[in-house]
């Protein structure tokens, strides 16, 4: 649609406006100025509207806040306006509307936006619920929350003392080519809760926070800032109870729109529902390694009842009962072992240490491979140990210990 000869001109592509001109032809000695203004500030909203749609991001508060201005400067000169021609009051009338709808259209597509990134954050959530282990959600998190909020970049890290800690960087497919050089300087990292750091701030408020000029802002971690080349990007604590436990940070790197408000708030949303959900797989693993401690004891109980009830009673006079022919520290040191492990483990436990493999053990007990693996694997947990060395180096110190304590 075009008006006539020095008016506006708009063209569409489907239904969104494209681009109002107005000339400034008659515009008086003001409002040329005002006009330009409001065109450009039209263009970078709808420039940002269309980044919003294609990243799943937010046109900037910065960007309507200084269109709504324009609009009433806008609409102050219409009221100033009764020695222009009837022509030009219409020109001007016309991109007063077009700047209501343009935010409007903002408008209804953030109200749109939040229903589905609210819809996003439930399905990621729900997939974090089906790990088992806190361990599996950490490693997880970031990747969820890329996928759930359109961030390029997410990170976790864990609050251990005075110290925060970056535990996974997830990079989205072709968002930094650095990523790799990214994860190997953050790894390792300590970082100190100083004063007026900004996560310290998270640490005792316990809110999010969006850093808009990270470079420039005294509160930010600067060496991280320079290593990540974040331009901007939001934080949220971890907070299952009572305290803080860890962090996510999360940036748009790669593409042209900032972070914005809406970005905190989503992400402190995953934030909050991700630390109910990590202090309940918590609890589960504390209870089941409790199930599993307490199975043990009472079996224990079980076969020292079963023993005393089918001993043999003998009568004799003055004669001291039967002591096992085992030394005491071997005694000592399967007693210890016995507390932790299963019978079957045990056996597993003895052959591991004559350096059998996995095959050979399943043919020595007459089980299935699997079934080993699935022993080997309890018993590198009940042990606290994380390879099949590790456990039998703790089963050999455990017995030297025992026999040392035996001389004494």
């Amino acid at each position: 649609m075009a008006s006539p000869q020095g008016g506006i001109t708009v063209s569409r592509v489907g239904t969104r406006v494209r681009g109002p001109q107005v000339s400034t032809v008659g515009t008086g000695t003001l409002e040329t100025d005002v006009l330009s203004a409001v065109l450009d500030a039209y263009r970078a909203a709808l420039h940002e509207e269309d980044l919003a749609e294609t990243s799943r991001g937010h046109v900037s508060a910065a960007v309507r806040e200084r269109l709504q201005v324009l609009r009433g400067k806008l609409r102050e000169s219409l009221r100033e306006c009764a020695s222009l021609p009837t022509a030009e009051i219409a020109r001007r009338l016309r991109l007063l509307a077009e700047v209501d709808s343009r935010l409007h259209s903002i408008a209804e597509q953030d109200a749109e936006s939040r229903l589905s990134e609210l819809v996003r954050i439930h399905e990621s959530l729900v997939r974090l619920r089906e790990l088992e282990s806190p361990q599996q959600l950490m490693e997880a998190a970031p990747r969820e929350l890329c996928r759930a909020c359109g961030f390029t970049r997410a990170m976790i890290s864990t609050v251990r003392g005075s110290h925060w800690v970056p535990q996974v960087l997830e990079v989205v497919d072709g968002a930094d080519p650095d990523a790799d050089a990214r994860r190997q300087y953050l790894s390792g990292n300590r970082i100190q809760l100083a004063h007026m750091l900004l996560e310290t701030e998270m640490v005792r408020r316990r809110i999010p926070v969006l850093m808009s000029h990270p470079s420039s802002d005294p509160r930010t971690y600067k060496p991280i800032v320079d290593a990540m080349e974040s331009t901007s990007y939001v934080g949220a604590p971890i907070v299952p109870t009572d305290r803080t436990i860890g962090f996510f940070h999360a940036d748009r790197y790669g593409q042209e729109l900032p972070v914005s408000a809406r970005d905190r708030d989503n992400l402190w949303v995953f934030a909050e529902h991700f630390g109910l959900l990590y202090e309940r797989a918590v609890l589960v693993e504390r209870m089941e390694r409790q199930r599993t401690e307490l199975r043990h004891v009472l079996s224990g109980v079980a076969e020292a009842l079963d023993d005393l009830c089918d001993a043999d009673i003998m009568l004799a006079r003055g004669e001291r009962p039967p002591e096992s022919a085992q030394a005491p520290w071997v005694r000592e040191a399967r007693s210890r072992i016995e507390s932790l492990l299963t019978a079957r483990e045990r056996e597993v436990l003895e052959l591991m240490a004559d350096g059998s493999t996995n095959t050979q053990i399943a043919e020595v007990l007459i089980v299935s491979e699997g079934t080993v693996k699935s022993h080997v694997k309890r018993i590198l947990r009940k042990l606290h140990v994380s390879n099949r060395a590790e456990a039998v180096a703790r089963y050999l110190h455990l017995m030297a210990r025992e026999r040392r304590m035996a001389r004494t």
